[in-house]
This record gives structure tokens, sequence and C-alpha cells, in this order.
């Protein structure tokens, strides 16, 4: 069972405290050059969607949940949204960013406890690798009901999780729930599920859905992989080869062994 008393306050305030980088808030086994492509790929697959979609960003209203380092707010910015909050556990995280982008709002604040207290409402809501590390599934159920209430009819919230065919708890810090549990809990609070897409194939381990024989091989063999990555020397090395092998499994595949990320759209709740 999850680790229902783990305080995700007291936990990103040590990573970030350390590492106030995409070590920090990414995967903090390989160096930062590794991390930049993992990155890379993420804002990519945020791209491909808004071409896709034909959404436009420049005008739009944006909540940032988890907002960590920043990277996305400067995504958001750098792509013309008129108005983006952020929201993160952390006040390293909150007193950084405000620091660093005075035109953006910060509130500390958990969007897994009741009477979230954020201004207004949004037309589109990132909250990447954020809902797994909400253990608890009382919480995880508020904080979806939170987003809604940020929500009007329209309004996406964009999210990366593994989206298996069913829920694992894969160390204290991480429930991956499965598609069915999401579409059930967004379904409840009004979304709708628009699409899904793969984001990794080798550049994150896998996800423990398969049988364990293949889950503990494919691991094993992502960890000899990636190993020489944990050096920033070769970390950029080792990331650049393994994104052109994910960008082009992407293209092949609909469902990969990794991060996914999903689309919910507010359809309103009567």
């Amino acid at each position: 069972m999850p680790d229902a008393k783990f305080d995700a306050g007291s936990y990103w305030k040590e990573r970030l405290r350390r590492n106030f980088d995409l070590t920090g808030v990414g995967f903090r086994r390989r160096s930062q050059a590794y991390n930049r492509w993992v990155y890379r790929v993420r804002t990519e697959a945020l791209n491909e969607l808004f071409k896709r979609r034909d959404w436009p960003i420049e005008g739009k209203a944006v909540l940032d949940v988890g907002c960590g380092t920043g990277f996305f707010v400067d995504h958001w910015l750098q792509n013309g949204a008129a108005r983006i909050t952020g929201i993160d556990v952390t006040e390293v995280s909150v007193e950084r960013l405000k620091k660093r982008f005075p035109k953006a709002e910060f509130v500390l604040a958990d969007v897994s406890e009741p009477g979230l207290d954020v201004d207004g409402t949004f037309d589109y809501v990132s909250i990447f690798d954020v809902l797994y590390h909400i253990v608890d599934d009382k919480k995880f159920e508020q904080a979806v009901a939170n987003l809604s209430r940020r929500c009007r009819p329209g309004s996406r919230v964009i999210i990366t999780d593994m989206f298996g065919r069913r829920t694992v708890e894969v160390v204290k810090h991480v429930r991956n729930r499965s598609l069915d549990r999401y579409q059930e809990i967004f379904s409840k609070n009004g979304f709708e599920l628009l699409e899904m897409k793969p984001l990794f194939f080798t550049l994150m381990p896998p996800s423990r859905v398969a049988s364990r024989p293949v889950y503990w091989a494919g691991t094993l063999a992502w960890e000899a992989l990636t190993f020489p990555a944990r050096w920033e020397a070769l970390g950029g090395v080792v990331g650049s080869g393994l994104y052109r092998v994910d960008s082009g499994l992407r293209r092949l595949f609909r469902r990969g062994p990794s991060h996914h990320v999903a689309v919910f759209e507010f359809k309103g709740i009567e």
C-alpha cells in the first residue's frame, strides 16, 4: 500500500533546496544534460498537441500546477499566454519564480488540499509529473475536484503519467493510477478524455504495468544503457541518442512503456 503519510512539501523542499534545476524536478539519478533531452520531449509533445488541435496560446490564461523551477512557466510566456499562475508546495519555488517571472503570479499551495486559493479560471492547466506524486487516493480525488473549479467549459487539463491498465505503487512517493481510474475520477468532475500519446520509450525507465519478469528485464536494460548519463559530460551524448530513438518510436506507436501525455477537456458539471 502507498504511504498515506508521505509529506510532499518536505520531499520537494529538500530536492529543490539541493538542486534548483532539472535534476531537482526531473530524473535525479541522471545528469542535468540528460534531463534537458527529457524535457525537450515534453516541450515537443506540448507543441505538437497545440499544432495538431489548432489551439491558440496567445492571450490565454494558464495554470501551471507544480511549477517547480519554472520550466513550463517560461514555455507559456514564450508562447504569448496573457495570464499565468503557478502553484507549488515549496516556498523555494514560489519565491524564486516570483523574482524570475514578475509578469506571472505564484501561489504557495497544495493542489490536493480542500479550498485551493487560486483566483479565476483558466483555458489551460498543465500538471506535468504531479498527480502520481499524490499517493493518497482521497487527496487525488480532491485535487481533481479542485482543478474542475478552476476550469470553465472548454478548458483543457494536460497531464503526464503512465496511464496503464492497472494502478501500481512504485516507491513511497509515486502511485501510478490506471487510465480507467483517471477516467472515472475526471468524468465524475466534469471532464472528458480527448487524447493520449506516448512520451518516452527509452529516455525514461519502463513502468510496472507489464509482468514482473518483463518489467525487471526492461529496467535492468535501461539502467545499463543510461548509466553513463549520471555524468554531465556523457549525459548529453546518451540523451541525444535516445531522444532520436524515441522521436521515431513515437511516430510509430500509439502506446509506450513509460510516461504518456493525456488531455482532459472540461465539459461542466450538471
